[in-house]
Formats: C-alpha cells, sequence, structure tokens
C-alpha cells in the first residue's frame, strides 16, 4: 500500500474541508436564530394544524467523516447465489437480478428481506445495513449501512431492492468499508431546533404531519476519489390534504437548509 500516495490524497482532503468549514461558518453568521421563540414557534404550529411528536431538544455531537472507495463488492462477487450479478467499476456499484423473486406483502416484506439481507449467498455484507423506511417507497426497500457513527442516508452506501408486482426483482448495492474521522468532533442542532426554523423558513405547511427525523451522515463533496460526510437531519413532511410526501434536509453542523439541484444532487448552500 502507498502509504505517501495516500497522506497526500488526505492532505488535500482536509484542505477542501478546511475551505468548507470556513463558508459555512461564514454562511452560518448570515442565519438568524430561532432558539429563544422555539416554544412560541411550537405553539403556533400546533394550531396552524402541524402534527408531530415530542421534540428532541438534545444538541449532541457528530464529526466529518472520510472514506475513500475499495473493491470489496468486486472481489466478493463470486460469493453471491442464485442471481445475476454486475459490478461497476465508475460507481463502484454492484447490480443484480434474482433468479428467483421473492413474493412480500406491506406486513411481512421486513421481516423477509432482513433474513435474506443475512446470508451471505444472497447479499454481500448484508448484516450491514439496516432497514430505512424514511427512504423506502412502494416500489424499492431501501436498507442504508449502519456505521459506528451512525447511519449513512447517501447511495455511496446503500442497498436498494426493486418490487414490481408484489416481488422484490433485483437490488443495487454500494457499500462503503471503512470511515475516518476528518475533524475533531463539533456540537449539532437538536430536532426541535431543526423543526422550528424549518417552520420560520416557510418549509413546513399548514395542515401537515412530520412523521420522520432523523439524523445520519451523507455525502458533502468528494476529493481526489475521497468523500467527505457529514451529519444531517432528514426530516419528513406529510401533507394532509394532498398527501405528497416531501422530505427536508438540514445541515445538523450548521443548520443550513440543504437545497437539492435538478439532477437530484445536494447543493449545501443555505436558503
Amino acid at each position: 500500500m502507498d502509504f505517501k500516495r495516500i497522506e497526500v490524497i488526505f492532505l488535500i482532503v482536509f484542505f477542501s474541508l478546511d475551505i468548507f468549514l470556513f463558508l459555512s461558518f461564514r454562511n452560518s453568521q448570515q442565519l438568524v436564530s430561532s432558539t429563544s421563540t422555539n416554544t412560541s414557534t411550537v405553539a403556533e404550529m400546533r394550531k396552524r394544524n402541524i402534527s408531530f411528536g415530542s421534540l428532541d431538544t438534545k444538541t449532541g455531537y457528530a464529526y466529518y467523516l472520510g472514506s475513500r472507495p475499495d473493491e470489496s463488492l468486486a472481489q466478493n462477487v463470486q460469493k453471491l447465489r442464485n442471481q445475476k450479478a454486475e459490478y461497476e467499476d465508475v460507481n463502484h456499484s454492484l447490480t443484480s437480478t434474482l433468479s428467483n423473486p421473492i413474493a412480500i406483502t406491506s406486513a411481512d416484506k421486513i421481516k423477509i428481506m432482513d433474513k435474506f439481507i443475512k446470508k451471505e449467498s444472497n447479499v454481500l455484507f448484508g448484516k450491514e445495513y439496516k432497514y430505512s423506511p424514511q427512504l423506502s417507497t412502494k416500489s424499492q426497500i431501501i436498507y442504508v449501512e449502519n456505521k459506528s457513527h451512525g447511519q449513512i442516508y447517501d447511495k455511496t452506501a446503500q442497498l436498494a431492492f426493486t418490487v414490481s408486482d408484489g416481488e422484490v426483482v433485483s437490488y443495487t448495492q454500494t457499500y462503503v468499508k471503512s470511515m475516518i474521522i476528518l475533524h475533531e468532533r463539533q456540537t449539532i442542532k437538536s430536532e426541535k431546533d431543526v423543526i422550528t426554523n424549518l417552520y420560520a423558513n416557510s418549509e413546513i405547511p399548514n395542515n401537515s404531519k412530520i412523521t420522520y427525523a432523523n439524523l445520519a451522515y451523507t455525502k458533502l463533496l468528494e476529493a481526489k476519489d475521497s468523500t467527505i460526510y457529514i451529519p444531517v437531519w432528514f426530516v419528513t413532511i406529510k401533507n394532509k390534504d394532498s398527501k405528497v410526501v416531501t422530505t427536508k434536509k438540514v445541515n445538523a453542523f450548521t443548520g443550513n437548509i440543504i437545497k437539492s439541484s435538478t439532477n437530484g444532487d445536494n447543493n449545501y448552500s443555505a436558503q
């Protein structure tokens, strides 16, 4: 292993991270803090028929994490059975079509798939993934990597099963073998801070319900084949009238709302 080369790569990553931290700090200085008005904001949300459970006020800590792509999936693909699997080098992803589709129902799908992924001949490293109801849809059952520092809500560490006519027919998998801490731990925004700030910025409509509010890591940027992850609050909101479901993303360090670009990538500029 070329340790000198790895050292140079991570020096570049650290430099990129320092630039981002400076820009984030400057942007966060422009935000109006709503901490002092949280209590009145919660009461106002209730009056406007916005439903939610008790909001956690704990701030907690998190890290900037980094990873480098490896070929673990490619190196172990021969272990898979009863499926046609192909590995794609550019995105480091594995796509597989099952020889025998798995029949599921809404009531038993998680129990069935939890059992399925734990067998190595079915899914590589399946024990390291956890079902995510927040990311799943009727046509996809999503599992995310569950690392020691938290779950990863990102397509670089995801197991996505495709559902068709009540059967799981295929899946796409990406995998992050290990992550390192790039920066000392920092305080993160609480669930209550994040949700009241979303409301203050007109991101939560009247007559709606907050169905999920989860903290997870997601990709911030890439530098020299290395990926940097940050903690993000994923807040899912369901409109009670239209039944439309949307998920808002908030930088857990700064409280900045993360916009999504037209191509689906995240844009980390505060609104």
